[in-house]
């Protein structure tokens, strides 16, 4: 939690109690009420540094809940982009570093000239690639059987 927005809420806390000694109705205090008969008094007078103490014990239980419940997901999500900026980062500097730039121009000294061409996609290879696979597998499967009933 930034510093800040800790002292914008302890002066929150100074604007609202003008006295020394607050009436305040702590959390603990509201637990045993339930556990335990009620009790004619469920306020009790406590001082100022008390009730600021309180308040931003209330305001980091609150900020660990939000840290613990954050999805993994999001975390995971938000590594992977920043590894990928900089990865891109790396990329561009790698380039400013080789004294190539990426420019509009359609004369060989280009960078896209210079970078070695490369294999565009082909349903057929993917198509056979995938055949040899599923055979490769039957076979594998066929060899395990066999073996097994050797036995």
């Amino acid at each position: 939690m930034s510093s800040k927005l800790v002292k914008k809420l302890l002066k929150q806390t100074n604007i609202q109690s003008e006295d020394n000694e607050v009436e305040y109705h702590s959390y603990n205090e509201s637990k045993k009420r339930r556990i335990t008969p009620r009790t004619k008094e469920t306020t009790r007078k406590i001082t100022r540094e008390e009730a600021i103490h309180g308040h931003i014990q209330s305001i980091l239980r609150l900020d660990n809940l939000v840290h613990d419940h954050t999805s993994t997901l999001a975390q995971k999500s938000f590594t992977r982009r920043s590894s990928d900026l900089k990865q891109q980062s790396k990329k561009a500097a790698r380039l400013k570093k080789s004294g190539v730039g990426i420019s509009n121009s359609r004369t060989s000294s280009s960078s896209f000239s210079q970078r070695q061409q490369e294999p565009t996609f082909n349903k057929e290879k993917d198509k056979r690639k995938k055949e040899e696979e599923y055979y490769s597998d039957i076979a594998r499967a066929l060899k395990k059987a066999k073996k097994k009933s050797k036995r």
